[in-house]
């Protein structure tokens, strides 16, 4: 369920705007730009507005050196790095696709240099196979996908990022604008109870689910199963309630920086939905929902990656072992999935827990789930593009969290598809006018899609 792109804007100068009281004069800025982006298309003009917010973070002259003198030891330091990391996987590669170390080398350091990404980029795109290569200037690197939106938040203000990135604030924020997400039980902070649910300062009598409130990528998640009136966790350990609270209140004890409390959040576990069951030996199982949003318009969804468990994990992330699966927007049907295998991706066709076939599956309630990350992210509308992650139960989907730094990687990996051939690379780059160039011109030129991704040009 995607909305139809509106019509092309208008030829207009983004640079005809009123410029910030502190910036380049308007031919400077315009002449900077065309100089860093290195090329035509959307992912160019992308890493053109990169170069030059990193740029401006260097603001003296002497940082603004080492900065340069950084950038003209570029090739040299890539040539090294490509070395050491052929040495790590060039014969994994070579058995994989056929190509030789000394390609790989060439490749890896072209890539770097190029464009900006590293070896980490070069594994789980597969940039190593004849029919990704072509296309390797429209993939995206974390880094830069990062400080792009890090730089469009901080000019829009970070109180919708902050909403999302403490899961205190989320579970509060999904009840305020009637988004369904999981039940919170209570919250610990330097070794004591700070919020409570309904059931007070007691754990209630049913399965549940901790992690951190400010915490990524599920480190530090626990469970347990309740079972004739105790709590049995991963390891086979059964617990009484004080027990279990006198662990999440030990772990609660410290800073995760100075500054920053340690926080963790306890919620009633919840599973899967009868028909994802055969995915899973019991883990709950998410979707990765990728929506983008254009200045002044409503929501999108640009791309799902369903997420499932192996083993007994508490967590379903990739990082950990998980595995990934594309979904088809229209129908919410699953495609390839993928493992890691070493340090590359394999293409699996079951489950290797259940034997369950993934490519061709069907996610139930998937317009509900498409439906409610859209409007999800019209409630923060300061936010270019977010990663939901929602799971399906027997009752329809719910919003586990929002990450407002979305893992281009996940986005990228299952389908092979870069991102550069996507809508969101132009969305990112109108709000970067926005940025740079406020005012009337500059906002009217950034309003409106364009039904074909200029990107897809780029060399």
């Amino acid at each position: 369920m995607t909305s139809s792109p509106a019509p092309p804007p208008a030829a207009t100068d983004v640079f005809a705007g009123p410029l910030p009281r502190r910036g380049l004069p308007r031919p400077a800025l315009r002449l900077a730009h065309r100089v860093l982006s290195a090329g035509r298309g959307d992912v160019a003009q992308l890493r053109g507005w990169d170069r030059l917010i990193t740029w401006r973070a260097h603001a003296t002259p002497r940082a603004r050196w080492t900065a340069l003198k950084t950038f003209l030891k570029l090739p040299a330091r890539a040539a090294r790095g490509a070395l050491r990391d052929v040495e790590r996987f060039g014969d994994a590669v070579a058995a994989r696709a056929g190509v030789s170390r000394r390609r790989q080398v060439v490749q890896l350091w072209w890539l770097a240099v190029r464009y900006g990404l590293d070896a980490r980029a070069y594994l789980d795109y597969q940039l190593y196979r004849a029919d990704r290569w072509p296309r390797a200037g429209a993939y995206l690197g974390l880094k830069e996908v990062n400080r792009v939106t890090q730089f469009i938040k901080a000019h829009h203000g970070d109180r919708d990022a902050d909403v999302l990135y403490d899961k205190r604030r989320f579970d509060e924020w999904c009840r305020e604008h009637e988004l369904p997400t999981v039940s919170t039980v209570m919250e610990l902070e330097q070794g004591r109870v700070t919020r409570t649910g309904d059931g007070g300062e007691s754990l209630p009598p049913c399965d549940l689910f901790a992690k951190p409130s400010d915490g990524a990528g599920g480190s530090g998640a626990r469970r347990w199963r309740f079972e004739g009136g105790v709590y049995v966790d991963d390891a086979g350990r059964a617990m009484a309630a004080a027990e279990v609270l006198a662990e999440l209140l030990v772990a609660s004890r410290g800073e995760v920086e100075p500054g920053r409390p340690r926080r963790i959040l306890v919620q009633r576990r919840v599973s899967n939905h009868r028909a994802l069951a055969p995915l899973t030996l019991g883990g709950l199982c998410t979707i990765r929902l990728h929506t983008y949003r254009w200045p002044g318009a409503a929501s999108q969804l640009l791309l799902a990656v369903y997420k499932m468990p192996v083993g007994h994990t508490a967590v379903d992330n990739f990082r950990f072992g998980g595995i990934v699966a594309p979904v088809d927007v229209e129908t919410g049907r699953l495609g390839q999935a993928l493992t890691r295998s070493g340090p590359l991706l394999t293409e699996i066709e079951r489950h290797p827990d259940t034997g369950a076939v993934i490519a061709g599956y069907d996610v139930p309630c998937w317009q509900d789930a498409v439906r409610l990350v859209r409007r999800a992210h019209d409630a923060v509308p300061s936010l270019a593009t977010v990663g939901w992650d929602v799971a399906i139960l027997d009752d329809g989907p719910v919003l586990v969290e929002g990450n407002t730094l979305p893992n281009v990687a996940l986005s990228q990996m299952p389908s092979g598809r870069p991102l550069g051939g996507t809508p969101l690379v132009a969305c990112l780059n109108a709000h970067l006018r926005e940025c740079f160039v406020p005012g009337p011109r500059g906002a009217a030129s950034a309003r409106t899609p364009s039904p074909v991704p200029r990107s897809r040009r780029t060399p």
